[in-house]
């Protein structure tokens, strides 16, 4: 089987994307002005954070090079040491607290990441003391009560297994032996619940090693492959972890499955790579020379002449495909790179700004879709996708708890519509 090492779900803009960020941190942050260092809108400041952390969530972390990828690690804590800078500088600056929830509740997002629970927590009770009937005080809450809750499940279901598995161990019985099993088990799913990974994945491992008889062998084995494709993004992580379910439990529902599996990855991927080579033939040559020295180049002459649909096209393969992996972010960069590198594309480029939109409100970051569908809104005022985007911003506005906003969104959705018959169903205002 072909080595796949995805290095391209990266290269979407990439280049583009890091010079980007450095130029707004430095730029925009620090800037200048005739009264000397001038400090950038609270709004521009949590977009540059949050396109960091972005950078860090969607960085290829994995290499076949032990030194290379411990130096990709090392890379990834940077940007989220830097994100979280850039948060806790929004927080400090905000004084009506709008952005701070925000970025409270992003911090304690990165802190999930290094599994340092009680830090995410400090910042959860911020955001209830900020705003304690606000969207991200609900989230907050939700969030605290499943850590304490998945926190709890760990230590009373790990001594569980120990317990058990001893008593196995020294005399072997079929309750004993599925006891120990499903604690383990519980045990890995809780700290899948707290986005502690590295230690799910070790313990679904651990369950396969210690009790392959067990009926949960290989479901346990298959959501190791689950974490690395769907949630990690690691295909080559992946793929091992896939191969293994039908090479040690072959005759299972879960083998079937992942074999399916592999074979759609491995034509989606083989398919992404494609049309990314093909975009990198179309680049016109003398508009690559001339970013280098640093110069403007605009969008239509970026690209060799006659070829800018096949790109767009390209473009939107690229970002269907992700989807179909349910990687979310990767797509949105596709559509992103299509937004902004073929702006001369007004159709296409109206499109992709909707797509970034729907993508970002499927992925439960509702405060960013509205933010998308306002880009849209300014940059093409005349696109079909308006009617759309109108009555999604406002479902995204009802979903974070400013119904004001929302019955504003739903109303002019509503005047627009000159077809009442095909009016989508707009949601009743809660009661107080």
């Amino acid at each position: 089987m072909n080595r796949f090492t995805y290095s391209f779900g990266l290269r979407i803009g990439q280049t583009h994307f890091l010079v980007l960020v450095f130029v707004l941190l430095v730029v925009t942050i620090l800037g200048c002005g005739q009264g000397g260092i001038s400090v950038a809108p609270l709004d521009v400041q949590f977009q540059n954070a949050d396109r960091v952390l972005d950078a860090a969530e969607t960085m290829e972390v994995r290499d076949e090079d032990p030194e290379k990828m411990e130096t990709n690690r090392q890379k990834q804590q940077e940007l989220y040491d830097k994100a979280m800078q850039l948060y806790s500088e929004v927080i400090e600056r905000d004084t009506e607290g709008k952005y701070a929830q925000r970025a409270h509740y992003q911090i304690a997002k990165i802190y999930k990441r290094r599994y340092d629970w009680d830090k995410a927590t400090t910042h959860y009770q911020a955001i209830i003391a900020l705003d304690p009937t606000g969207y991200y005080a609900r989230e907050a809450r939700s969030d605290t009560a499943n850590i304490r809750k998945n926190r709890e499940v760990i230590k009373a279901k790990r001594a569980e297994y120990q317990n058990y598995k001893a008593i196995y161990d020294s005399a072997p019985t079929d309750e004993t032996f599925n006891m120990a099993a499903e604690a383990l088990y519980e045990v890995a799913r809780a700290y899948e619940s707290l986005e502690n990974y590295t230690e799910a994945i070790r313990h679904y491992e651990r369950l396969v090693e210690e009790f392959p008889e067990h009926a949960k062998a290989p479901q346990a084995q298959s959501q190791v492959g689950n974490i690395y494709f769907y949630t990690l993004y690691d295909y080559l992580g992946g793929w091992s972890a896939y191969r293994a379910v039908f090479e040690k439990f072959p005759d299972t529902y879960e083998a079937q499955q992942a074999e399916t599996l592999l074979k759609q990855a491995n034509q989606i991927l083989t398919e992404i790579k494609f049309l990314m080579d093909e975009i990198d033939k179309y680049r016109s040559e003398k508009a690559i020379k001339y970013q280098k020295i640093g110069r403007k180049i605009n969008p239509a002459d970026m690209w060799v002449v006659g070829y800018s649909d096949q790109v767009v096209q390209n473009l939107q393969h690229i970002a269907g495909h992700w989807e179909k992996l349910r990687n979310l972010r990767r797509a949105i960069n596709a559509y992103k790179t299509l937004a902004r590198d073929l702006s001369h594309k007004r159709f296409a480029a109206a499109d992709a700004r909707y797509r970034i939109g729907t993508l970002y409100q499927q992925n439960g970051e509702y405060e960013r879709a509205i933010e998308a569908y306002d880009t849209l809104f300014k940059n093409d005022p005349n696109s079909i996708w308006q009617n759309d985007a109108i009555y999604q911003q406002a479902v995204c506005y009802r979903a974070i708890g400013e119904f004001e906003a929302a019955s504003e969104g739903f109303e002019r959705y509503r005047s627009i519509i000159k077809d009442k018959s095909i009016i989508r169903v707009i949601p009743p205002a809660p009661e107080n």
